[in-house]
C-alpha cells in the first residue's frame, strides 16, 4: 500500500492568497489611486467565548480593555479585540504569538465557562486603505459606511457581495477586512473589480 502521508502536500506557512500576484490598475481619471489592499499574512487570530473571568486575563496579556462595547474593537499596539456577539470576540495578534497568548489566557482565567480557539488558518485578514475605500466597499455592503455612522474604532459583521465579512474601521481611510480563508480569493477579485473606476494596487 502506498504511503499517502509522504505524498500529501505541505501547506504549512502558506497564506490565504498565495499564488495571486501583485497587480495595479491606474485611476482612469489620472488622479491618485483610490484603494491599496493586501493580505495581513499569518496574522494570529484567537476566538474567545465567554466574558466573566476573561476581563483581567485579556487586559493583562494584550493591553486591550475587555470586553469592548458592541460593534466596536479595542486596540493596544498590534493587538486588537473585536466584538462579535454578547459573549464572542476575536483577538488579533502578531504572527507566531497565538499559542503563547492562548496558553497565558488559559492559565490566568479562573472561570470554567470560557473557550479559546486558534482560528488563524480559517480566517484571512486584509488591510485596506485609500481615499475610495468606503465607496468601494459600499458597492457590495449594506452597512452605512459614512464616517459619521461607521467611525474609527467601530466594527460590524456583514456581507460583502457573496462573502460574510467582519469590517473594522481603523481610520476614515483605513479598514481591516476579515473573511473565511476559502472566500479570500473571491474577496480579492471582487475588491479589484469594484475599485477599477478609482484605480487600485493589490500588494501580494
Amino acid at each position: 500500500m502506498a504511503n499517502l502521508s509522504s505524498s500529501r502536500p505541505d501547506f504549512s506557512g502558506q497564506t490565504a492568497l498565495a499564488g495571486i500576484a501583485s497587480s495595479t490598475s491606474a485611476n482612469p481619471d489620472g488622479g491618485a489611486i483610490g484603494l491599496f489592499f493586501g493580505e495581513m499574512a499569518h496574522l494570529g487570530k484567537l476566538n474567545l467565548r465567554g466574558q466573566n473571568g476573561l476581563a483581567k486575563a485579556v487586559k493583562a496579556v494584550t493591553g486591550c480593555i475587555f470586553p469592548p462595547k458592541a460593534n466596536r474593537f479595542q486596540s493596544a499596539g498590534d493587538r486588537h479585540v473585536v466584538w462579535l456577539g454578547p459573549d464572542e470576540y476575536l483577538l488579533l495578534c502578531e504572527a507566531g504569538k497565538e499559542q503563547e497568548l492562548q496558553d497565558s489566557l488559559n492559565s490566568m482565567t479562573t472561570s470554567s465557562h470560557f473557550a479559546i480557539t486558534d482560528v488563524s488558518d480559517s480566517l484571512c485578514a486584509l488591510s485596506l486603505r485609500g481615499p475610495a475605500i468606503r465607496s468601494v466597499l459600499a458597492k457590495g455592503c449594506g452597512l452605512d459606511l459614512h464616517p459619521k455612522q461607521f467611525a474609527a474604532g467601530q466594527s460590524a459583521q456583514s456581507l460583502l457581495a457573496l462573502s460574510a465579512v467582519t469590517l473594522m474601521a481603523v481610520a476614515d481611510d483605513a479598514f481591516i477586512l476579515i473573511c473565511r480563508t476559502s472566500f479570500a480569493p473571491y474577496v480579492q477579485r471582487w475588491l479589484a473589480d469594484a475599485a477599477l473606476e478609482y484605480g487600485y494596487q493589490y500588494i501580494a
